[in-house]
Parts: structure tokens; sequence; C-alpha cells
């Protein structure tokens, strides 16, 4: 068996709100939901093929469907995976505005976890509706969220606001730019990218010397690691998921990536296919991976390549074209991971005292140390 497949599942694309950067279209946005047929069909090809799995149920907005339907999902695991096993997990990504003490209450039963697609001070820039009230409704046991906060050009040079926002409500917080995908091809809304690097390294800065920070900064805390020479899980933001990633929409078609692929993209249905490898072996699989291979092979002589492996394909098909490696992204992530890199460094070459960094850097740093053999410089 293979070791692991990460499943964005898609149960609806209809959504109580009109983001202005949605991947989907409104044309896209209509009601209807995934059968359980379907998800029982996702759980049984997925258990059979790999020792473990993490699904993400995405949208759309998941949390337009009752509780029922994941009560249902939830069991359909446990019937193929093991009830009470460690071979799979769960996300559940939100707006917000759904959230309630009976769903969290059966999250911590489950231990699913929660992300809130939310901006805080900024969340009207982007998103109708105030999630922070549904958040504030919650006791402090309940409220237990980690929030993805989506930065456009209005709030590039306030991230490290955002940062310093979550960090006083002790969650854990993600950073990553609108793409021009979807709703976000027009209106202004892509991040300028010099703004994106600049606030994106100043949020760095601040996380890196706040010693009394709780929680990791994302993905920054990820390009630590990965420049310390630890595994880390895929970055979707900045590195090829090609083969460990599927998205299943309501019908049960399946893509590559869960940003806005394209129909030649598309690598069939989970309802008509008898294995996940057979849609590794599509010809929309073939696309993304032929256009990938094309994109990667003008990278290889990047300082960098062997920390990013030639970046998001799908960023780079809005951006450029998937075959071209000239996109804001590429540049974005080069001279912020650059910036981080340096900063690391030199704290392994001057072996300052380590109480004025975070404890997320602490650890990652004294453990290298410690074990030097494992450091990549």
């Amino acid at each position: 068996m293979k070791d692991y497949l990460s499943v964005v599942i898609k149960p609806t694309l209809y959504c109580d709100t009109d983001c202005r950067h949605c991947y989907h279209t409104p044309e896209e946005r209509v009601k209807g939901s995934m059968s359980l047929a379907t998800v029982e069909n996702i759980m049984r090809l997925v258990s059979e093929e790999y020792e473990a799995a993490w699904f993400i149920w995405h949208g759309g907005e998941p949390l337009t469907l009752p509780l029922s339907f994941y009560k249902e999902a939830i069991a359909l695991e446990e019937k193929y995976f093991g009830k009470g096993s460690f071979r799979y997990g769960n996300t559940i990504q939100t707006n917000g505005l759904g959230l309630n003490r009976r769903l969290m209450a059966y999250c911590r039963q489950k231990q699913i976890n929660i992300g809130v697609s939310y901006e805080g001070p900024f969340n009207g820039v982007l998103r109708e509706g105030d999630a922070s009230k549904a958040i504030a409704s919650l006791s402090d046991k309940d409220n237990k969220y980690s929030a993805s906060a989506t930065i456009s050009a209005e709030t590039a040079l306030r991230q490290k606001e955002i940062y310093r926002y979550f960090r006083g409500r002790n969650t854990d917080v993600s950073l990553s730019p609108v793409i021009p995908a979807g709703c976000a091809r027009c209106g202004g809304l892509v991040p300028d990218p010099d703004d994106y690097i600049r606030g994106s390294i100043e949020a760095f800065d601040d996380w890196l010397l706040d010693s009394g920070s709780e929680i990791p900064l994302i993905p920054h805390y990820l390009y630590v690691l990965n420049y310390l020479g630890e595994p880390v899980p895929s970055d979707c933001a900045h590195t090829s998921c090609l083969t460990k990633w599927i998205c299943v929409n309501p019908d049960g078609t399946v893509y590559p990536c869960a940003k806005a692929c394209p129909p030649e993209f598309r690598m069939g249905n989970i309802n008509d296919a008898a294995s996940i490898a057979e849609l590794f072996r599509s010809e929309g699989f073939g696309n993304i991976l032929r256009g990938s291979v094309e994109r990667r092979e003008k990278c290889r002589g990047c300082e960098i390549y062997r920390y990013c492996g030639g970046g998001c394909s799908m960023d780079f098909y809005h951006e450029c074209g998937i075959e071209n490696n000239t996109g804001d992204s590429c540049r974005i992530y080069r001279e912020i991971f650059a910036h981080v890199a340096a900063e690391i460094q030199k704290i392994l070459d001057e072996k300052p005292d380590m109480g004025r960094y975070n404890r997320f850097i602490r650890d990652a740093v004294i453990g290298k140390l410690v074990n030097p053999k494992t450091v990549i410089q």
C-alpha cells in the first residue's frame, strides 16, 4: 500500500456568501450535495490503496450541509479505515458562519479539525458575513480552530497586523495570497508581489522575535523546517503536491487540485473508477504532469529548487501557463524563503541567546544544533 493521500472533498459547491476571490464562479455555486454513495466510494478506494489519508471537507461552504451528513460520512470512514484507528483524519474548512456548539462538540468527540477562512479585522475586504459573531458565541472550551487568511491587494502590507490579531487570540494562522483564478480574475484583488513580499517578511520578523508567541505562523514555520532539513507536510501554496492530493467534486469528478482546475486536468469520476491508481493514469492527470515536468526542467538550476520542487502547478497555470516559471508566485516564494533561510542560518552560525525567539524557532534550531548532521548547510 502507498503511504498517504490528502483528499479534498467538496460535498457541495453552494455557498451562503459571495466572496470576491472565490475559485468558483457564481454559476458554479449552485445548490446540490454529494451523495453518501459517492462518499462511500471515496472511502473504499482510498482505504484499499493507502495506509493513511487526510480528508479536507471544502466547498462551496461545507457547513451548509447538516451535521447528519458528516455523521454518516465519518461512520463510513470508520467502516473502511477502522474505528479509532490512526489511519485517517479530518478537517472542515469553513467560512465560520455555520459554527455552533453542537457541531464543535461533535468535532471534539471525533477529533475533527476546524479551519476557518477568516482575515480577522480585515474579513470584510473579501468576504460577506461576519464569522467573528459565530466564533465569539462559542465557549473557550469550544473555541478551537485555525485560521486561513487570504491576503489581497488591500491587505498585502497588513500581514503583521493579521498575525498579531490571531496571536492575541492564541489561534494558529496561515497567510496566502489571492491568485488570479475564478472570481479573482478581475477586480484588482491580486496583491502586488513587492507589497506581498514586504508584508510577509514583516510578519515573519515580528513572529521570529515574539518570544511569547504560542502559535506557528504558516507558511513561514514550514519554510524554517524545510530549510533545516525536516520533512514537512506539503505546503500547497509553494510546492508540488502532484500524486499526493486529489479533489472530489459533488458529482464525483476528480481533479488533482482544489484550486479551480480546468476540464483538461479532469482525472475521471470516483464512481466509475476501479482504483485511485487508475485516476492517476488518466489523460487529465497526464496533462497536468507533462506541463509540470516541462516547467520543473526550467527550474532545476535554481538554488532553491530542492526546497520548492518547482512550485504549485495551478498557481503557474493561472499566472503564466503551467509550463512556465515566470509567475509572481515564484518570485514571492524565492524572496520570502531566502529571507527566512538567511535569518535561520544566522542563528545557526552565531548561536545567540535563544530566549529572544519564539518557542517554535527555539525548538527547531536547538534540535539541529544538538544533532547538526541533519542541517543541510
